[in-house]
């Protein structure tokens, strides 16, 4: 991945404007923008300054990476449980984390959970593979059910829940990687829905 690519991918899963990091690094706007488009060569200094406010090290930044396919073996996933109840999240992308991430979440029925909406920059895809879930996008409420897919921009607030009888699995594909599943799951109260369940990630 080149430099410039990497700056801008790291800029916009740290929710940051160019003149945030411009701000954040002492460097212009200006130059920001050259760096992300590959037109200047930053010096050293240049580089920990912008390592710094990104919160990355001047070796992931120089350092090339080998774009090799990388293969996650169906017994190798990397296994998320949520809030400790019968949902979890798999990554099947590459670790570390690429520009685009695949993530296959199980969320279990017969739960209540916070209704906060989350946003992230980037966009994401998701396809219902069984069970229905409701995607709340906005002031949208989508439902899904088995081979239903929706695709959407990840600035807007969105949640996704559990409002079936039974486990819901749904595939996710968002980029640029943000994927980081946090949940704080409750007793179902007489004013939700009972089986809903929602899943947040935070870019």
């Amino acid at each position: 991945m080149q430099l410039g690519k990497k700056v801008r991918d790291l800029r916009l899963r740290r929710g940051l404007t160019v003149q945030q990091l411009a701000e954040a690094s002492s460097l212009s706007k200006g130059f920001i923008s050259q760096v992300e488009n590959d037109r200047t060569s930053p010096s050293l200094a240049t580089l920990r300054s912008l390592a710094l406010a990104l919160e990355t090290s001047v070796a992931y930044l120089v350092v090339e990476e080998e774009r090799l396919p990388h293969l996650v073996r169906a017994n190798q996933r990397s296994r998320l449980p949520i809030g400790g109840i019968a949902s979890c999240v798999e990554v099947l992308s590459a670790q570390p984390k690429r520009n685009l991430e695949l993530v296959l979440v199980e969320l279990a029925p017969g739960l209540s959970a916070d209704d906060k909406r989350h946003y992230h920059h980037g966009e994401e895809c998701l396809l219902c593979l069984e069970g229905s879930v409701s995607l709340t996008y906005g002031e949208q409420e989508l439902l899904l059910g088995p081979g239903d897919s929706c695709h959407y921009d990840g600035r807007v607030p969105h949640a996704l829940v559990n409002r079936g009888v039974t486990a819901a699995r749904v595939l996710v594909a968002m980029t640029p990687a943000a994927f980081e599943p946090t949940i704080t799951v409750r007793e179902p109260r007489a004013a939700r829905v009972n089986g809903a369940v929602e899943i947040e990630s935070i870019a």
